[in-house]
């Protein structure tokens, strides 16, 4: 075994179960941004323009979604969001966010002034709602991601949700049962994924929606994009990129041995012992991978990249 080995499955067993509480049912998902959901002390007490107490940012309501919009006869789920009409004027805007793979209970924070969202709503009199992407979080159709239930996981099925929950969402709100496009203006704001689902709606429902503002927006679709990781590799601090490659590969060669004792000491000492599917438990290495698009030149010797970087080389000598 490589002597890197030991460090970090360690490092990747203890941040594998640190993270889970975070909403992610697999370790092999993309960790969520720092800024997120408000957190106790940080949702202060607020009241709308005509001096109504406002409830929590952090209320979660629900929108019967339809399952399947080209056939409404399967029924609905329950769809997740929050929204916040401290701003909100009649007349005002909609200013609706979703922010893609990922639980959105994450993301109350920019229902605030500290996001494009907030800032739009709090600059043209709106409300400013986030909602759940179908599969993500809470917000499923079906309770199991099988072949037949993921069939209903598609781009134009996420589009249409936003089109039909504009037309027909009520906010518990004065004048929420009044909001739908025909009535007041949408505005969709997204960033990355949601950024290109935002322009995506904008072209498929132009009628529904307004105007877009749309962030990092994707604008190509490949299913294995490695080069992404290559940047990473070419940037990230050299003595640590070494290591990492030495475990990816030393992963590859025990994964690719036929040795299922070797492969299943491997899995346990990982922390997955119960996952299935090897190309899942190598692709959890990737979680700190991805921590380095966070770094900014502000950023300190105590950034989660680094400090995955320092414990592998604290660790040996």
């Amino acid at each position: 075994m490589l002597p890197i080995l030991p460090a970090l499955l360690l490092l990747a067993a203890t941040y594998v179960s640190a993270r889970l509480p975070d909403g992610r049912a697999h370790a092999n998902m993309q960790p969520m941004p720092v800024v997120g959901r408000l957190g106790p002390g940080s949702d202060a007490v607020k009241y709308s323009k005509t001096g109504q107490l406002l409830p929590s940012l952090n209320t979660t309501y629900y929108f019967d979604q339809l399952i399947d919009h080209n056939n409404p006869s399967l029924g609905t789920f329950k769809q997740r969001y929050w929204f916040d009409w401290e701003n909100y004027e009649p007349g005002g805007p909609m200013v609706l966010f979703t922010p893609g793979e990922g639980n959105a209970e994450e993301f109350t924070v920019f229902l605030t002034n500290r996001s494009m969202v907030g800032l739009l709503a709090q600059q043209e009199n709106g409300a400013s709602i986030a909602i759940e992407h179908r599969f993500f979080g809470l917000s499923n159709p079906y309770p199991d991601l099988s072949v037949a239930s993921l069939k209903y996981l598609t781009i134009q099925q996420a589009i249409d949700d936003l089109a039909y929950f504009a037309k027909n969402v009520k906010l518990l709100m004065p004048g929420g049962d009044c909001v739908s496009p025909d009535k007041a203006p949408w505005v969709l704001v997204g960033g990355s994924y949601s950024g290109a689902l935002t322009s995506f709606a904008k072209v498929n429902k132009p009628d529904i929606f307004w105007a877009g503002y749309a962030s990092s927006a994707v604008v190509e679709s490949i299913v294995d994009f490695w080069k992404y990781f290559d940047i990473v590799r070419q940037f990230m601090p050299q003595n640590c990129s070494a290591d990492v490659q030495a475990v990816v590969q030393h992963f590859d060669k025990v994964f690719t041995s036929g040795n299922q004792s070797a492969i299943d000491a491997l899995k346990d000492a990982y922390g997955m012992a119960d996952v299935t599917h090897l190309d899942d438990v190598a692709g959890a290495l990737r979680n700190n991978l991805w921590d380095w698009q966070n770094l900014s030149p502000l950023s300190g010797p105590g950034a989660h990249f680094y400090q995955f970087c320092d414990a592998l080389e604290v660790k040996n000598g």
